[in-house]
């Protein structure tokens, strides 16, 4: 099997690419250099090369910096999925995307992949945007949700906390919002199954089981390192945000096997 992977020097396509070469696939790893995916013309560059799967993991993900570089997030979290749309149908290959549970507004206590959508902010608008252009015109592909990624290979949650703790005697972390830290390792490992199994196309929320707040991660971590830093609990309120974040994005597991508990995943993490 062919495999393109775009933004392939981000965090998750990082993993995806080292848990892929387990595998017998033939790898081709573009990021923007290489491959501009807002621009429509660039893929003729592909048309040498027979694929059978492109899995996009290219995306505008700064979610504050979204509301006031409108147009950048919407060239690369709509338009740039929709010319691989385009050119998956045209070429008949499958293709993976990757998204996010900001394409919810956090007022349900957990959500379902068939669930409705509606963003809170313009980096959920153009996610979701982007996801319904999928499934009403490909018929070969898998969307991946995930939620609140850390990873070996990217700036994330815990390597922000672990900076905090080591440089101050106290900080303050919000505990209103909930949601499923996920270990890109993971999500990674089951990416390939969703291949490896031809599991049917389809909406699939992928993260890891169990789910917190983001004051219960970071004290969480603060365990795990055995740091004297005073994690102190705040509203959302406190922090003046330019995006509004959901409250409540759990995402329900519903049509794979469910993935080890978050706490056991950081655990690794922290240890690596």
């Amino acid at each position: 099997m062919n495999i393109l992977i775009t933004g392939s020097k981000g965090m998750l396509a990082k993993d995806i690419i080292d848990e892929l070469k387990k595998n017998n696939f033939q790898l081709y790893c573009m990021d923007r250099e290489e491959l501009d995916i807002t621009k429509k013309e660039e893929f003729e560059k592909l048309n040498d090369i027979k694929l059978d799967l492109i899995i996009n993991c290219a995306a505008y993900t700064n979610v504050d910096a979204a509301e006031e570089n409108k147009e950048l997030c919407y060239n690369i979290n709509f338009i740039g999925v929709k010319n691989i749309a385009d050119y998956c149908k045209l070429k008949n290959i499958i293709l993976i995307h990757i998204s996010t549970d900001y394409v919810f507004d956090g007022n349900k206590k957990s959500y379902d992949e068939e669930d409705v959508k509606k963003p809170l902010n313009y980096y959920g608008v153009t996610k979701a945007l982007a996801e319904d252009y999928l499934i009403y015109n490909l018929d070969k592909f898998y969307i991946a949700r995930t939620s609140w990624l850390f990873g070996k290979n990217g700036i994330n949650f815990i390597e922000k906390m672990k900076k905090l703790m080591n440089e101050k005697k106290e900080i303050k972390v919000i505990n209103d919002q909930f949601g499923r830290p996920t270990y890109t390792k993971d999500l990674s490992k089951t990416l390939v199954l969703l291949i490896t199994q031809n599991k049917p196309f389809g909406v699939y929320n992928i993260t890891n089981s169990g789910f917190c707040s983001w004051f219960e991660f970071a004290s969480e971590i603060k365990s795990i390192i055995n740091s004297e830093c005073k994690i102190v609990e705040c509203g959302s309120e406190e922090f003046l945000t330019k995006a509004i974040r959901p409250k409540n994005s759990i995402l329900n597991n519903n049509k794979i096997e469910k993935l080890r508990n978050w706490k056991e995943a950081v655990k690794e993490y922290l240890s690596e």
